[in-house]
């Protein structure tokens, strides 16, 4: 009764394991959450009266497909502002997320039987769009000896005739890591030498410790042309549940995208709009504190991780991710996440969706002290697995 397509997609382990927990802490149980991919922190009151003043003004009506001008206005200054990126108002475009632009632009750039290149371990929604759009999903392997970064050799290596696209993630879901700018050029000359589409999936770009996350399109003028940068304001704003991304990059794919969201979803939320123009155009030293206390608790927990013996792990040195191998356990990622639940009471994301079964994501997006008792947890449960 269903079609091919959807047949061919899983389930999205992110979600099912948070609502895993969810339903035992709604039980009464002591579930410390370290699966939830969203900050802990509440969006900003300047945000929320803006979301309340579009309420009270009436502003509760359809606005256009592609987002409200000012809001789009706000994101060419804050893509200038922050990463050096030059874009006219036509080659942005809003939509219901981050999440929902990069579907689009899977939908409008690839063709049935495109490859697509995606970094792995890879965030859990690469694949299942590429597809969606019937596209080939191919992995271009990261290794942990080098923190996950993707290489320039690895690209290569994974290209054929058939590559379309190729995925950036930095910061990355699982892994943390961060691709340098010397990097990026590197990689851009082999997408500009086999003639791909570059998607940059920026979603955590202000969320580093240390060390900066440069846009490709901006390091490497020569494949601006052929790059669409992705981000929001979900994870830098605290703002998962507004739904507010967006798209910028060649004005022929934006336009095609917008003639796809027309006949999809339409406009994103009118007051999530407003709540995001408020975002973007406030201080932008307001998000200091928040990205303070995850360097914090990313410290804590690397201290934690190191002191237990049996795993490994790299330190991230961005979003608020860990990825960490479990393979001693000698179980496959979702079994250890499900005893891990069930025994320690510890939710935490299996492997294998990212494309490693011998990992596990934990998000440090939680308070220090349950981010002690976790490692406390977590350390006991690997200590009745390894001797």
């Amino acid at each position: 009764m269903l079609s091919e397509r959807i047949r061919a997609v899983h389930p999205s382990p992110t979600l099912r394991f948070t609502a895993l927990a969810r339903q035992l802490q709604s039980q009464g149980k002591k579930v410390i959450n370290m699966a939830a991919g969203e900050p802990d922190f509440d969006t900003s009151e300047p945000v929320k009266e803006a979301a309340i003043r579009a309420i009270r003004e009436g502003f509760t009506k359809y606005t256009p497909t592609s987002g409200i001008p000012d809001l789009k206005a706000a994101i060419v200054s804050v893509l200038k502002r922050d990463r050096d990126l030059t874009y006219r108002q036509e080659q942005v475009m809003v939509s219901c997320g981050a999440k929902h632009s990069l579907y689009n632009l899977f939908q409008v750039l690839l063709q049935s039987g495109d490859e697509v290149l995606i970094p792995s371990p890879y965030w859990v929604s690469y694949p299942e769009m590429a597809r969606l759009a019937g596209a080939v999903p191919v992995e271009a392997r990261t290794e942990p000896s080098d923190k996950f970064r993707l290489s320039a050799a690895a690209v290569e290596k994974a290209c054929t005739p058939k590559t379309r696209l190729l995925v950036l993630n930095s910061p990355s879901n699982p892994t943390g890591a961060v691709l340098d700018e010397k990097r990026l050029k590197e990689i851009a000359k082999v997408a500009k030498a086999r003639g791909l589409w570059v998607i940059s999936d920026e979603i955590y770009a202000q969320l580093v410790y240390g060390v900066k996350a440069p846009s490709v399109a901006a390091v490497a003028p020569e494949i601006f042309d052929r790059t669409v940068v992705v981000d929001g304001v979900s994870k830098a704003y605290a703002m998962t549940g507004w739904r507010i991304g967006y798209m910028a990059g060649p004005a022929e794919v934006v336009e095609a995208a917008g003639r796809l969201q027309d006949h999809s979803t339409s406009n994103p939320s009118s007051i999530s709009q407003r709540a995001a123009l408020a975002a973007l155009t406030g201080d932008p030293s307001a998000m200091a504190p928040m990205v303070k206390e995850f360097q914090r608790r990313r410290d804590l927990l690397v201290k934690r991780l190191s002191g237990i013996k049996g795993i490994t792990f790299v330190e991230p040195e961005g979003a608020f991710y860990c990825f960490v191998n479990i393979s001693k356990t000698g179980l496959k990622s979702a079994v250890f996440a499900e005893r891990l639940l069930q025994e320690a009471l510890v939710a935490a994301i299996p492997g294998d969706g990212f494309g490693w079964d011998d990992h596990v994501r934990f998000s440090f997006a939680i308070g220090t002290e349950a981010l002690d008792e976790a490692m406390d947890r977590f350390q006991t449960f690997i200590g009745s697995m390894i001797s």
